[in-house]
């Protein structure tokens, strides 16, 4: 009978040893076509409405914040458009590095509008608006720089108000708030336009429209069963050392015996 259990163990050991590394070797993420996909936790494929791709891959972004050192994390992100005086997209994908930190809820940046919720591919995504402050973006210069664009038109001594980018920010937790999907949805700051607090008179049906043009600019799905080849390499352009706190969010530090 001792003889017989011996194979048998080891049989076991050997098909549990191959689950394993199939499962590991199922999971893809990255931009397959024009849309960023996840084949697990969560399988999502995100295609982003009638602009090209500029750019995709995988980085390293840090968190400052928690009360200890920087927090490694996994980002992917894909970003499209044509120039700067044309729409842009966004999509990034944020992972921890471990069980022991999660996502907090999204909290709206300072001086953006308030939280509300959007419901993209029937996901409740939390979501607000913001003037993008340049000096930190980590996609600054992609597509070009729209204050060149808010500057045509003035004569000399005009002095037009500052602008960038106005972006809808959506973002979603995922994987037991372990991953966090970030939808950014941005145009061309609209002139006079200085801060989400207090919008100029006249000006509310424009942002309420970009709003809702934000929302359609995405669709969410499933990955497709006969996916091709997903690109996961590096993003060429993107500022990494401004993918950070104010743009990916705030975490959590759990004890181990809070997660049971």
């Amino acid at each position: 009978m001792r003889k017989l259990l011996v194979p048998s163990l080891a049989v076991s050991t050997l098909l549990l040893t191959i689950l394993l590394l199939g499962c590991s070797a199922v999971q893809q993420r990255g931009v397959a076509g024009n849309a960023y996909v996840s084949t697990s936790r969560p399988a999502v494929a995100v295609h982003v409405k009638d602009m090209p791709l500029v750019t995709s891959g995988r980085g390293t972004g840090r968190l400052y914040r928690p009360n200890m050192a920087a927090v490694p994390v996994n980002v992917r992100t894909a970003v499209f458009g044509t120039k700067a005086s044309a729409p842009m997209a966004i999509v990034t994908h944020a992972e921890l590095p471990n069980d022991f930190w999660i996502w907090t809820s999204v909290y709206p940046r300072p001086r953006s509008s308030k939280l509300t919720t959007e419901v993209i591919g029937g996901q409740p995504f939390a979501a607000f608006t913001y003037l993008v402050p340049c000096k930190n973006d980590p996609y600054a210069g992609l597509v070009g720089d729209p204050t060149q664009i808010v500057k045509e038109g003035y004569k000399d001594g005009d002095d037009p108000a500052p602008a960038y980018w106005i972006a809808r920010y959506l973002a979603i937790r995922t994987n037991f708030n372990h991953d966090k999907i970030i939808l950014e949805y941005r145009e061309p700051a609209p002139r006079g336009l200085e801060t989400m607090e207090s919008i100029p008179f006249g000006m509310t049906d424009q942002i309420r429209e970009f709003e809702d043009r934000a929302r359609k600019a995405f669709t969410l799905g499933l990955p497709d069963p006969k996916l091709g080849p997903i690109q996961d390499g590096f993003p060429q352009g993107v500022r990494w050392q401004f993918m950070s706190d104010p743009y990916l969010g705030d975490v959590l530090f759990q004890e181990p015996l809070d997660r049971f």
